[in-house]
């Protein structure tokens, strides 16, 4: 992807955010900026160069807010995908989509789908405070979350390679993937969704986001309240403790990566 073309991608990226900004902001949600988005924020006062997507954080409580409101008050250009709004959808968060528009990975081209330029909304749930109940929790959590994905896609995210090891790969992913297809669709995603919100009930210290990569938490006092900050020609909202966060996902999140490193996801198919 050519500059021009990637600058082109975040400013449809941003044009959703700020989109879903206004709806919080008019409606009482407090959201964050997550991430990749938040790091870029703080290091380079919008995109991380070379990136080209963006993430939104929100507790349960929002989240579910968010979701119930935004069907109608978003603007007509923008979709609100979730399983309930896109069938299809092999999500267990939410993305909000621009209308008329295609940003498509190579292993979700199969699923008839909304595939539009996108941003992402995570929730994040409570987590034990005891230390040992946290890490077994966690555990558990993402063995189910992996199974969750395999059960959504039935092929593995890596673009495809002419390799015997990519395509051995990617047999186990398909076998696996109509071996888990016994398992109701709806059964494993309420089962996944009820696994990631136990602790919600009670008051905890921890919160985590059960999507990312690796296993995180963070100190509810770290997170909030929430401030300000300027990402790229807007301001929007951040947590309170930024540099611990970014700090306990990137280390030292102010060194640049290598330049081979400095590069975006890949995409099967974009459109503007």
């Amino acid at each position: 992807m050519s500059f021009t073309q990637l600058r082109k991608l975040q400013l449809i990226e941003l044009e959703i955010l700020k989109e879903v900004a206004r709806i919080c902001n008019e409606n009482g949600i407090e959201y964050f900026l997550d991430s990749g988005t938040a790091l870029g924020a703080v290091r380079h006062k919008g995109f991380i160069p070379w990136d080209d997507d963006i993430d939104v954080g929100m507790t349960r409580e929002n989240y579910n807010k968010f979701l119930k409101i935004a069907p109608e008050k978003l603007n007509k250009e923008f979709f609100l995908q979730t399983n309930q709004t896109d069938k299809q959808s092999p999500y267990i968060f939410a993305k909000v989509r621009k209308n008329n528009t295609v940003l498509m990975k190579w292993n979700k081209r199969n699923l008839d789908m909304h595939h539009g330029i996108y941003i992402d909304i995570f929730p994040y749930d409570n987590i034990p405070d005891d230390v040992k109940e946290r890490a077994q929790y966690q555990k558990k959590c993402r063995k189910l979350y992996r199974l969750y994905l395999i059960r959504s896609i039935p092929d593995r995210s890596a673009p495809q390679e002419n390799s015997i090891k990519w395509l051995v790969v990617a047999v186990i992913r398909r076998i696996l993937y109509y071996m888990l297809k016994i398992i109701p669709f709806s059964f494993m995603e309420k089962w996944t969704n009820n696994m990631f919100q136990k602790y919600n009930t009670v008051q905890t210290e921890y919160l985590t986001c059960h999507m990312f990569s690796k296993v995180y938490f963070f100190k509810r006092n770290d997170l909030f309240p929430l401030r300000e900050i300027t990402f790229e020609d807007d301001t929007f909202l951040i947590v309170n403790n930024i540099e611990k966060y970014l700090t306990d996902i990137y280390g030292d999140y102010k060194q640049l990566p290598p330049k081979e490193k400095r590069v975006g996801h890949n995409h099967y198919k974009v459109q503007y």
